[in-house]
């Protein structure tokens, strides 16, 4: 009972408006119902009967109640009353694409604004976005050839990563476009889809002998289309877009590289690679006519997703069966009128808005509230412990979601609870939680790259305390020494003055000389002191900076736990490049300038 009515909402709540129109026409119609006739006020009651026309004699009823309830249980129905989930089976359609992207650094030149590599990257966010069925993936290439992505249907994650793709993270520079086409094909073959699209973003295709070979064998069921970005005027590439004082790329004579788009050259290799070619647009003209079906490769076939989709059972079905008396009524003298509630109502919408608990679930609510950047109300809303746990991480309530990491069991779990820990600084936990995420998922490299940054913190803090604790050391030990001094100071004046007793009525020039010696002894021991003192003052100070340096050096260490991921791909192509080049799959000999 308790699920029930917390998982009790509506899927179309809008319906509801119409509740405002049927409630004024029930009102009105009831005032006309309840008003007296002229004739009523003017004849007596007794002879009313005998001077209307009412010849079976008997007052006629007004089916308006009933209408009215129906109206409502109608209303109720269209509104998707539901309270339970059951799962379905997830088709897709079959429609595999891969997109091969520019990386080389003539995608820096700036001749359409800011530069191509962001109007790219601009273009590649709203074709994923389009992309509403059917499989993706992304591949990145310059001197060699990367996956960002397989084939996936998440196109969000896609597109989260979209900003860290940026010629940087490449290892090998130059411009291969045939090592992309062919992780393109691994990826269909890996997935073992049969037919699919691939789609290459580029200004230029400099290995065009050995991609039009390749694209000759596979395209009847891997076509290449290609998109073009930049003009054939052409601009100079700079060295660091975001330095425009670094100047620009060379050539190894030291003439300025000016990078152009051969439109003709691009697109009879869409032509013999059996795709379509189109320059890059403003509008999304171009995503359209790439993206529009194939009849001469694709079909109208579906493929079964390997997972359940969870969706809400409509329960408002059941509410019509209570209107079949009422319409049953309807064959009465008088009634007919009520078919008009059937034809006025409405066609099914299929959207729904935001509302009270009434219309949407908790974790509904709690996720709109995250996308508006509100996470401590997302933490308080969310139910499911994985939505909780990163509303409190995103709100720098690192202390809660740990606990709530910890109740989660996996290894994105234990990872969560890992990235928590080092944000309270508490790392010998945060490198125990990574571990176990290492544990059952040695591939995690996020997981690898925290715990290794981890570890290098806590050794750093580890020495900096050893050396404090040196430094306090010594201070203890120079303390001791002083107070050992001023001891032994103190015994001898103790004796000194017993002598000066015993000997101060045989001589007492001695005496006075033995007080002059004393006093310089104190003043000695005085200065001695005030120089530890002023010592002891600038190993505090000393102190001090070096806790300051320590907390900021600790700040410094803890921005950089969150996950890069540009720097996790520049790291993972490194990885890829180098292994490659030692099985001698590629060579440096292969790469080029820029």
């Amino acid at each position: 009972m308790t699920d029930l009515l917390s998982n009790f909402h509506f899927l179309r709540p809008d319906w509801f408006y119409a509740l405002i129109p049927a409630l004024l026409l029930y009102l009105l119609l009831k005032f006309r119902q309840s008003t007296s006739s002229n004739w009523e006020s003017a004849i007596d009651a007794s002879l009313l009967p005998h001077l209307l026309d009412n010849p079976d004699g008997k007052v006629s009823k007004s089916p308006l109640t009933l209408v009215f309830i129906a109206w409502l249980l109608a209303i109720v129905a269209l509104s998707g009353p539901v309270w339970e989930k059951t799962e379905q089976p997830v088709h897709q359609r079959e429609d595999a694409l891969v997109i091969v992207f520019d990386l080389t650094k003539s995608m820096y030149a700036n001749d359409v604004k800011p530069n191509r590599l962001v109007r790219a990257r601009r273009k590649l966010q709203d074709l994923l976005a389009l992309r509403d069925e059917g499989v993706t993936a992304l591949v990145v290439f310059a001197g060699d050839a990367h996956v960002v992505a397989p084939l996936t249907d998440d196109t969000a994650t896609i597109i989260s990563m979209i900003p860290a793709i940026d010629p940087g993270i490449m290892p090998a520079t130059g411009s291969q476009v045939t090592p992309a086409l062919n992780r393109a094909i691994d990826l269909f073959t890996d997935a073992g889809v049969s037919s699919g699209r691939i789609l290459i973003i580029t200004d230029e295709i400099r290995d065009i002998a050995d991609a039009q070979r390749l694209a000759r064998i596979h395209r009847f069921s891997y076509p290449i289309s290609v998109m073009s970005v930049g003009s054939s005027e052409g601009a100079p590439i700079f060295i660091n877009p975001n330095n425009p004082d670094a100047g620009y790329v060379k050539d190894r004579t030291g003439n300025l590289v000016i990078a152009k788009v051969d439109q003709a050259q691009l697109q009879d290799f869409a032509s013999v690679a059996g795709g379509r070619f189109t320059p890059m647009t403003l509008t999304d003209e171009d995503i359209e006519y790439l993206l529009a079906p194939d009849p001469l490769l694709l079909n109208e076939d579906f493929r079964e997703i390997e997972r359940d989709f969870d969706i809400w059972r409509e329960e408002g079905p059941w509410l019509l069966l209570l209107l079949l008396p009422l319409v049953s009524l309807a064959f009465r003298r008088g009634w007919v009128w009520s078919i008009a509630l059937v034809m006025l109502l409405p066609v099914e919408k299929t959207y729904a808005v935001e509302w009270i608990d009434l219309w949407q679930t908790k974790d509904q609510r709690g996720l709109a509230a995250l996308q508006e950047g509100d996470a401590e109300t997302a933490a308080n809303l969310f139910e499911s412990p994985d939505w909780k746990g990163s509303a409190l991480y995103h709100g720098q309530n690192f202390e809660e979601a740990a606990k709530t990491f910890a109740d989660i069991e996996g290894a994105e779990g234990r990872y969560n609870l890992g990235n928590a820990f080092a944000k309270q600084e508490r790392l010998e936990e945060a490198i125990e939680a990574y571990a176990e995420t290492l544990a059952s998922q040695p591939d995690h490299e996020d997981a690898a790259f925290n715990k290794k940054l981890v570890e290098d913190l806590l050794q750093q803090q580890q020495e900096q305390q050893q050396q404090q604790s040196e430094n306090e050391q010594n201070q203890e030990n120079q303390e001791d020494q002083q107070q050992q001094d001023q001891q032994q100071g103190e015994n001898q004046q103790d004796q000194q003055e017993q002598e000066q007793q015993d000997q101060q009525q045989a001589n007492n020039d001695q005496q006075e000389q033995q007080e002059q010696e004393q006093q310089e002894r104190e003043q000695q021991e005085q200065e001695q002191q005030e120089q530890a003192q002023q010592e002891q003052q600038q190993q505090e100070v000393a102190d001090k900076e070096l806790d300051s340096e320590e907390e900021q050096a600790l700040k410094q260490w803890l921005r950089r736990v969150p996950d890069d991921p540009g720097g996790l791909l520049r790291n993972k192509f490194r990885k890829q490049h180098y292994d490659r080049v030692q099985q001698g799959q590629i060579s440096q000999t292969q790469t080029g300038d820029w």
